[in-house]
């Protein structure tokens, strides 16, 4: 049943950095694997699509998607995944969700494939390759029963690279598998026993001087075509026909192979064009045109010219500059006026078909490593995340006159060369940033962003009080070699354009071009269009920098480093104004996890690996002075403190650890000083899940029904909602599983800023927004009704 309680609003995913990892159906929903999940992204959802469900049943990464397909079935509802994990699940949709059947294997799956022999669902046949050599077969009569292995095909040694399988003859319902294996070879197996669904071995196809990568089989009249692709950088069209035809010319008998007694297969035609590794090629399912993703950054439609009869590339769009390594895979949308190809980062370009020619459009994306941190800027118009995928990304609405309103990422401040560790953000168009080296990175907005994203979020430039950019850089880019991204101006401002330090050794060619964009930008133009410029370095740590945090007033950024002695774990605080150093706070002997501000911005509390929390509070000097910590007499917490956070109203804290124990603390001004708790105490007892690690929490920024709302992350992905108060303790109100949370650990929570949408100029009292992100590599973005809280 659909949960009144909250709605999914946006989720941020990548695709798998393998082939076969994405299928567009004839349903126009395109499911495609993300870490351990299975993702549906429908594109017809608002302006620029959305993804709406994640499937998370498998323990380890997704290899191969597919639709189980059949020719009297236009609207497909069933969905095989293959994990290394070793198992096949299928999926099948239900009214708001899906329910699944586990096939086992013996292996780590690569390849999945399935289709309907009969009409309403009869005969279903799922295959599956894997890397012990084996091709596993499984057929389900009737959509009720459940599926049973039929075959298992064995190869030895040898591993299977493709994978696919169609009907040969629709008369009697033949079957045809096609398997390529690590010698460059295509096996074609043929089905010889209807009611036992056994395949046997017809012929080896030779030709490819190197892996066969991608297959894929239509109909052309009474004829199937299997076209395959390559890492010899060449396409294959190979036709199989029936033997009574008597229109060949003696090259194509010559190249004949006999598949069986009423059909033969040949080479129709070779497809040179491309300069890399060929990795899939799909046919358009309305037209006789072919659709070929390479390692040489294109992707190319091959048209069949019946004059000359030729096949020609039509054809070829692409990626250009950037740091990218070419395409995985694609495909042709069902309509065949529109494709969808994703490169070896997992991002996705999608081509709609105009009429006059193909044009970029609008797609969902995201991170394609762990997110480790993210966070609101101070309004909660959107938001930031930071991923070890060495990025930082701005995710934001956009605001159309279409229902819903869908999210998209809007810009990549950071393409860094570090893994990215945390983010704070100090003000609408500023934040700082930390990764695996010693130097904390603080960038501003420039004015192509700022113009960018009023258009593209409908802000009135009246009310934005932040944007003042008669000064800022035009944009950014980052020079040859180097790991900052430098401020790009105006030509024709020639003040900045002649500053020039003799010491900078960097080229003086930059790779920035502005761009007006009235929507979502594309991936070209998130890789290298829409840099942030880095306004100052602090140095000051002697490990890489681990946690940071800003005050809500955005005077004060708070940084801490990776540690094993107490001089290393100090906590340094800088002042925004100026960037200067101001304090170094000292407690803790091991890594700071997390570093939390107080609301009112008069305290900072730490949590640190050696199982301690600190506080530190603000003085009439300006000064943070240690007013409270734990140690193991006083403590609750056995094991490592992962998160922490305050109560909107600055009077409760609260502090998660490993052993799934979730503390809140306050301050009794009554209390005498009597250890080194100080004046603080626990607020009431804790909250414990011992089968769990907590690793994030958050405080929602008001009261829900007049207590606090706290959300819990957990290391297996879960993220709990839970009301307290004093007098009434912790009351579970909501849990999201692993397929509405996460499916790996949860590495952040934060509540937006404010009640209501981000986007929406009304102020809806009853929604909060959550954002989430994990070790799964997404961001998730949730309403959350509160009068059903």
């Amino acid at each position: 049943m659909e949960n009144k309680k909250f709605e999914s609003i946006y989720i941020s995913s990548n695709c798998n950095q393998c082939t076969n990892a994405l299928h567009w159906g004839n349903n126009n929903l395109i499911c495609y694997a993300s870490s351990n999940s299975v993702c549906i992204y429908d594109p017809e959802v608002g302006s620029g699509g959305k993804v709406t469900h994640t499937l998370a049943k498998h323990s380890g990464l997704v290899n191969s998607v597919r639709w189980l397909k059949g020719s009297d079935i236009p609207d497909e509802d069933e969905i095989i995944s293959g994990s290394v994990d070793g198992n096949v699940i299928v999926w099948t949709k239900n009214v708001n969700d899906y329910s699944h059947e586990v096939l086992g294997h013996t292996s780590n799956i690569t390849l999945v494939d399935g289709l309907y022999k009969e009409e309403n669902k009869k005969d279903a046949v799922v295959v599956a390759a894997a890397m012990d050599g084996t091709v596993k077969i499984w057929l389900r009569k009737t959509p009720t029963e459940n599926f049973t292995l039929r075959q298992t095909i064995e190869f030895g040694y040898n591993i299977s690279i493709a994978m696919r399988i169609s009907i040969l003859d629709y008369l009697n319902n033949q079957l045809i598998l096609a398997v390529t294996l690590d010698d460059s070879t295509i096996r074609i197996y043929l089905e010889e026993d209807d009611q036992q669904l056994l395949f046997k071995p017809s012929v080896k196809l030779k030709g490819h001087e190197d892996w066969v990568c991608g297959l894929d089989f239509t109909r052309d009249g009474e004829d199937i075509l299997l076209a395959s692709s390559s890492q010899d950088n060449f396409i294959r069209i190979w036709r199989i026909t029936k033997q009574e035809r008597n229109d060949l010319n003696e090259e194509e008998t010559a190249n004949m192979r006999t598949l069986e007694q009423d059909y033969r297969i040949y080479v129709e035609s070779v497809l040179i064009g491309h300069e890399g590794w060929v990795y899939s090629v799909a046919w358009n399912p309305v037209n006789k045109t072919l659709l070929s993703c390479s390692w040489d950054k294109t992707m190319v439609i091959w048209e069949f010219d019946e004059e000359n009869n030729l096949w020609l590339d039509n054809i070829r769009v692409g990626e250009v500059g950037g740091n990218t390594l070419g395409f995985f895979g694609g495909m042709f949308g069902p309509d065949g006026d529109s494709m969808l190809g994703y490169g070896y980062h997992g991002a996705f370009h999608v081509w709609r078909n105009n009429g006059v020619d193909w044009s970029p459009s609008v797609t969902v994306g995201g991170h394609f490593k762990d997110v480790t941190d993210l966070a609101w800027d101070p309004e909660g118009s959107y938001l930031f995340s930071v991923s070890a995928d060495q990025t930082c990304r701005i995710h934001a609405p956009w605001v159309t006159d279409s229902i819903p309103i869908t999210w998209h990422e809007i810009a990549r401040p950071q393409v860094h060369g570090y893994d990215m560790n945390s983010i704070a953000v100090f003000s609408k168009y500023k934040y700082a940033s930390a990764s695996e080296e010693k130097v904390i990175r603080a960038f501003a907005a420039p004015q192509n962003f700022i113009d960018n994203y009023r258009r593209i979020c409908k802000v009135d430039n009246s009310l934005d009080q932040n944007g003042d950019i008669s000064d800022a850089p035009k944009g950014a880019s980052v020079p040859s070699l180097g790991l900052s991204n430098k401020a790009v101006y105006n030509n024709d401002n020639s003040e900045h354009s002649q500053k020039k330090s003799s010491k900078d050794i960097y080229p003086e060619e930059s790779h920035f071009s502005a761009v007006d964009l009235e929507e979502p930008p594309t991936e070209e133009t998130l890789l290298q269009n829409t840099l942030w410029p880095e306004i100052r370095k602090l140095y000051g740590h002697g490990y890489e920098v681990y946690c940071l945090a800003s005050s809500a007033d955005g005077n004060y950024l708070a940084s801490a480093c990776k540690s094993t002695t107490q001089e290393h774990a100090a906590v340094l605080l800088w002042d925004t104004s100026d960037w200067k150093l101001i304090q170094k706070l000292i407690s803790h002997s091991l890594t700071v996890a997390q570093i939390s501000f107080s609301p009112d911005s008069q305290r900072i509390l730490t949590v640190s690996r050696d199982r301690r929390w600190t506080i530190f509070e603000k003085n009439i000097q300006n000064q943070f002075i240690l007013s409270g910590t734990t140690n193991k007499a006083t403590g609750v917490h056995a094991r490592v403190i992962w998160c922490c956070c305050w109560t909107h109203d600055s009077k409760f804290f609260s502090t998660g650890s490993r052993d799934g124990k979730l503390a809140v603390w306050t301050k009794n001004s009554d209390k005498p000083v009597e250890s080194v708790l100080g004046q603080y105490e626990p607020a009431s007892t804790h909250l414990s899940l011992p089968k769990d690690s907590i690793t994030a929490v958050a405080s929602a920024p008001c009261f829900i029904s007049g207590q606090y709302l706290f959300a819990v992350g957990l290391e297996c992905g879960i993220i709990s909602f839970y009301k307290w108060s004093r007098t009434d303790l912790w009351q579970r109100v909501l849990e999201f599983d692993r397929s509405i949370g996460h499916h790996l650990t949860v590495k952040r929570i934060q509540f937006r800023p404010f009640l209501g949408q981000a986007g929406y100029k009304e102020k809806d009292e009853n929604i909060l927004q959550v954002a989430s992100c994990s070790a799964d590599s997404a961001v998730k973005i949730f309403n959350l009704i509160v009068s059903e809280l």
